[in-house]
């Protein structure tokens, strides 16, 4: 079991490392928002989040990004006993031969009693760069 937010930050990386959906998706609490670029996405539950994740996971692929995503560094910032915001640096290294690229995306940690996870993000820098690079990306 995770305990706290550095943990689960580590533990999200691997699951990126390990390009697996489900894994990803295990991450976070429900409802889970997604802000993007001026977008709201949720994921109500786990059935819905498992679907996304493992699509963005084969949409790398397909677009020819690859899933070669790692955790650079993060760092959590404290905002009570229970939340924090986990400021998180991944790096990709395509592989259509293109040069990788960095981002940070925000996330936002919460522990209900027994159970936490992130329950929302803010990826306006991740999507934002890669859209400049993979500009059809959604329409793969």
């Amino acid at each position: 079991m995770i305990k706290g937010p550095d943990a689960l930050c580590r533990s999200y990386g691997q699951a990126m490392l390990d390009k697996d959906g489900k894994a990803i998706a295990g991450h976070y609490v429900f409802p889970y928002y997604s802000f993007t670029l001026g977008q709201v996405h949720c994921f109500d539950d786990r059935a819905t989040a498992n679907d996304a994740c493992s699509d963005q996971v084969a949409r790398f692929e397909r677009a020819g990004v690859g899933s070669d995503i790692r955790m650079r560094e993060f760092e959590v910032v404290q905002v009570s006993d229970g939340s924090a915001l986990c400021h998180i640096t991944w790096e990709v290294f395509p592989v259509n031969g293109m040069a990788g690229w960095s981002w940070t995306n925000v996330y936002g940690y919460r522990r209900r009693g027994d159970e936490e996870g992130f329950e929302f993000n803010i990826s306006d820098n991740e999507i934002g760069e890669l859209l400049q690079r993979f500009p059809d990306f959604y329409n793969l």
